[in-house]
């Protein structure tokens, strides 16, 4: 029996805060917002109450469920992280809300993951389908809006003495590389969905000039590459096993 995969969901576009919204009240932080789906408006509150340690949103009109044919737990995961994702970064939250948000979400999606492994059977026909991977990335994460091809960049023969670059983007030609030394088994899947996805970021949240200097890796771009589901878990073993990764990969991986 295939592995069962669970398909991304885009919740719509979200706006947060609407004319009569209130953002502070306390301990408690409140905030309307609106999602636009296929041309509909829905209306929802998000609230964090730093002194009872609880997030709560909720959407006030259940039609908007009936617009997807999935169900509507998985729509509520998805427009979850979104919204949270996006209320972790306003200005009015205090550090511990901003704390118990970003909290709440990483247990939410380790949960998630502790689900998906448990209905996994067996893995897909090829996990490094780099195109797969985009599509999928690009629809969970960006709304489907980055445009840009994806490929796998040259095999290059010698060994790296310090460092090596595991992605590139180029703005000109809107083309992502992707190193083929992430082909080999022993890296994780993850790791090689974060580099695509940290490709795919510098057209999502593209450079700013600051100072006279243009700056790549900015607060929000670093904030938008966190909101992957595994960023600390591909980070760390980056960490623990980027010598392995100096070497030119074998002829058979390529």
């Amino acid at each position: 029996m295939p592995g069962l995969k669970k398909q991304a969901v885009n919740p719509g576009t979200i706006t947060l805060g609407v004319p009569g919204s209130f953002a502070q009240a306390g301990d408690v932080f409140k905030k309307l917002f609106r999602c636009r789906k296929k041309g509909h408006e829905f209306l929802g509150q998000v609230s964090v109450d730093s002194n009872a340690q609880r997030v709560k949103w909720e959407m006030f009109n259940e039609g908007y469920y009936d617009l997807f044919s999935c169900e509507a737990v998985d729509v509520q995961e998805s427009l979850q992280s979104r919204l949270l994702g996006q209320v972790a970064q306003l200005e009015h939250l205090s550090e511990a809300q901003r704390k118990l948000v970003r909290n709440f979400l990483k247990d939410c999606r380790a949960q998630a993951r502790q689900v998906q492994l448990e209905l996994q059977e067996e893995p897909p026909e090829n996990p490094r389908d780099l195109q797969e991977i985009f599509d999928r990335l690009n629809e969970e994460y960006f709304n489907g809006k980055v445009k840009a091809q994806v490929e796998w960049g040259k095999n290059i023969k010698v060994p790296n003495r310090r460092s090596f670059s595991f992605g590139s983007y180029d703005s000109k030609n809107q083309l992502i590389r992707i190193h083929p030394r992430l082909k080999q088994e022993f890296v994780p899947v993850n790791v090689l969905e974060l580099t695509v996805y940290h490709e795919m970021c510098h057209q999502a949240v593209p450079p700013v000039r600051r100072n006279g200097q243009w700056q790549t890796h900015h607060k929000d771009f670093k904030a938008k590459e966190k909101e992957f589901r595994f960023y600390r878990e591909a980070m760390q073993w980056e960490k623990k096993h980027w010598i392995k990764l100096m070497a030119p990969a074998p002829e058979h991986s390529a």
